[in-house]
């Protein structure tokens, strides 16, 4: 009804062993098969290659199927950008390390040697910081300015030997 099949091509009535074997074997095939020049020179001018590469299989044979698990990538170690030769899995750590025994490890050390300082987000509270007394004047004086310095200084100082 609405199906059509598709035409066939060539003589219905040759069967697979039936071909013109004659049309592909003559002069006239062959000469336009032959590679000729794309610039259009001369007629017996070809830059084509003369006979072309041979095609590749591009199918693995059987034993070839996800070869790239079992083989091991190298890189140079001259030079490898973005991390390239470093590990992908991090190394697995012993038992021991991750699980110590009672004698292995003094619980009486300082855990956490960090260095804190006094006061919020980084910055340090003034109060507990010797200053000098407000004056009505605003004019900088050196001593002033030898005071902030080795005020600063020892605020910082004072983290460590405190």
């Amino acid at each position: 009804m609405g199906n059509n099949l598709a035409p066939i091509r060539g003589a219905p009535n040759l069967g697979p062993g039936c071909y013109n074997i004659e049309e592909v074997t003559n002069m006239q095939h062959l000469l336009d098969r032959k590679p000729v020049s794309v610039k259009g020179y001369v007629m017996s001018a070809r830059t084509a290659p003369r006979f072309p590469p041979e095609k590749k299989m591009q199918t693995p044979g059987p034993g070839e199927y996800q070869s790239f698990w079992t083989k091991e990538s190298k890189v140079s170690s001259a030079y490898a950008p973005f991390f390239i030769n470093a590990a992908r899995f991090p190394k697995k750590m012993s038992e021991a390390a991750l699980y110590p025994s009672p004698g292995t490890y003094n619980i009486v050390s300082l855990q956490s040697q960090k260095v804190s300082w006094p006061g919020r987000f980084g910055s340090p509270d003034w109060s507990l910081i010797p200053a000098l007394e407000k004056r009505t004047v605003r004019s900088e004086l050196e001593t002033d300015k030898e005071f902030r310095k080795r005020r600063n200084r020892i605020a910082y100082l004072s983290l460590y030997y405190s």
